[in-house]
């Protein structure tokens, strides 16, 4: 009853808002229509983009200097507006789209919602969110192909490690969104490596360090040599700092970041990530934009669209490369894959894990 109150809330305040701009002038429709595409000329759009407090956070950077960068380049007005909270979401997008912004993107999960009921209350307004989807066709959903990413670095795993008999992975939650990860890096190991057994841990939370490092200890005493970084980007310092203090006692384990480019001298343990572009998704959702194609509904973006990657295969240096794990032939190898992704001769189809 309550979820069903605050929708209702939610609704009347965006009819009330509705009502209050309806005796405002009705030029910026017309403005809007062909979103200056037949004259070249963006000066009266208006995009928002909402987040969470951005600080130091790469995944938000990303997407806050690509629209920075379009901006500049294409003339339109901008803003950016930070949320601390669930109900600092459901504020600004309300705000935002009070305001009368052409154009409102929201980054991560905490945008579905809020989105969803915006888009019918404003349908002059286009809104897409990135890294989940809304359940509103009328939002644009731009997700990951987090599996092509997760394959070639399961195929340069299997080449840097050949002869394993069990490879770890430990991820924050068992769903199918983290499955997507899994499946990839399994079959891309299996294509070098195809007897290669795999152990899992789940933190059921995206911040708890302290069990990602004890799952870490406990899948090295299971044989694992490698362990796939799959709790988050902050969380996964557990796995980190088990991979240092097990180096010192000359028992090392080796490691991947996520979402950013973690490889560091400071712990040569981690040794790649995979990494996931926010600023590919924005670029593509203002192109659409700007030329009038902007449509609702999913869109999946990977490997050839530059969205979701691999540490030093899709970008053209990483933080540290250690060379005696990565060597020139994993290079190759990842290379390799991500070359057949790319040109289609390498299909990835995650099932539903039960299916599996």
């Amino acid at each position: 009853m309550k979820k069903f109150m605050k929708k209702v809330a939610f609704g009347l305040l965006f009819v009330m808002s509705t009502l209050a701009l309806a005796g405002c002038s009705n030029s910026k429709g017309n403005d809007s229509a062909d979103n200056g595409e037949s004259t070249g000329d963006y000066s009266k759009l208006r995009v928002a983009l909402i987040s969470d407090t951005i600080g130091t956070e790469q995944f938000i950077l990303q997407a806050y200097n690509a629209v920075k960068d379009a901006a500049d380049e294409y003339g339109f007005k901008w803003t950016s507006i930070e949320c601390t909270d669930t109900a600092a979401w459901e504020e600004n997008t309300r705000a935002a789209s009070n305001e009368g912004y052409d154009l409102i993107i929201g980054i991560g999960w905490q945008a579905a919602d809020p989105f969803s009921e915006a888009a019918d209350a404003f349908p002059e307004t286009k809104y897409a969110v990135i890294d989940t989807t809304a359940s509103n066709d009328k939002v644009t959903s731009i997700g990951f192909n987090e599996a092509e990413g997760c394959y070639v670095l399961g195929a340069m795993i299997g080449t840097a490690f050949p002869n394993e008999k069990v490879y770890g992975h430990i991820s924050s939650f068992q769903s199918q969104a983290t499955y997507k990860y899994r499946y990839g890096f399994e079959e891309g190991v299996k294509s070098v490596n195809p007897d290669a057994k795999f152990m899992y841990n789940f933190t059921n939370s995206y911040n708890d360090t302290n069990l990602a490092y004890e799952y870490a200890l406990q899948q090295k005493a299971a044989g694992a040599n490698f362990i796939f970084g799959g709790v988050n980007a902050s969380s996964n310092n557990g796995i980190y700092q088990a991979a240092l203090e097990l180096e010192k006692k000359g028992t090392p384990i080796y490691t991947s970041g996520l979402s950013i480019d973690q490889t560091t001298p400071e712990n040569k343990n981690i040794v790649g990530g995979v990494l996931k572009n926010t600023a590919a998704c924005v670029n593509t959702i203002l192109d659409e934009f700007l030329a009038g194609e902007l449509k609702g509904g999913a869109q999946i973006l990977g490997l050839k669209e530059g969205a979701f990657g691999v540490v030093g295969i899709t970008t053209e240096t990483m933080n540290f490369r250690n060379e005696e794990i990565i060597t020139d032939e994993v290079m190759a190898a990842g290379k390799a894959a991500a070359d057949k992704i790319i040109a289609g001769e390498i299909v990835i189809e995650v099932p539903e894990e039960s299916a599996k």
